[in-house]
């Protein structure tokens, strides 16, 4: 964003991220008409969230580049991204990706519980993130 520019909203943002109460919901979604700067928001969001080592990964889909307008690339590459984030995440990411080695082909929801779900909840365990959640942006979901 432009200096000055969308700062309300990126301070909500931002306060949500460091919400630590568990009330805090998981999600933070940003709708709107086309045009009206939602992805603008997200990749400033994205360079203040690496900032400040929040930023686990994030994913721009867009119907002008083939690779990112494939939903099937976007539990995969976030898989990677948290690996890439967190030891704990990737070691557990790479035993699952042992035992399923074809779980990229597989459907969305197969690929959530064993690339996400499974490995976040042994980094749970660990209490590594205990304080804060590392933050993942996914832009345009709606043109994947």
């Amino acid at each position: 964003c432009t200096d000055g520019t969308r700062v309300a909203i990126l301070n909500e943002i931002m306060n949500w991220v460091q919400e630590s109460s568990s009330n805090a919901s998981l999600g933070y979604w940003m709708c709107g008409m086309a045009g009206t700067g939602k992805s603008t928001i997200a990749k400033s969001l994205c360079l203040m969230l690496e900032n400040n080592k929040l930023l686990a990964g994030s994913f721009f889909c867009s119907r002008q580049i083939p690779e990112c307008r494939e939903y099937h690339h976007l539990i995969p590459t976030i898989a990677y991204q948290l690996a890439c984030y967190s030891y704990t995440f990737g070691d557990t990411l790479q035993r699952v990706l042992e035992e399923d080695q074809s779980i990229a082909l597989k459907e969305p929801s197969d690929q959530v519980k064993k690339l996400l779900i499974q490995p976040w909840e042994a980094v749970k365990k660990t209490g590594k993130f205990e304080g804060h959640v590392p933050v993942i942006v996914i832009d345009a979901l709606d043109e994947c």
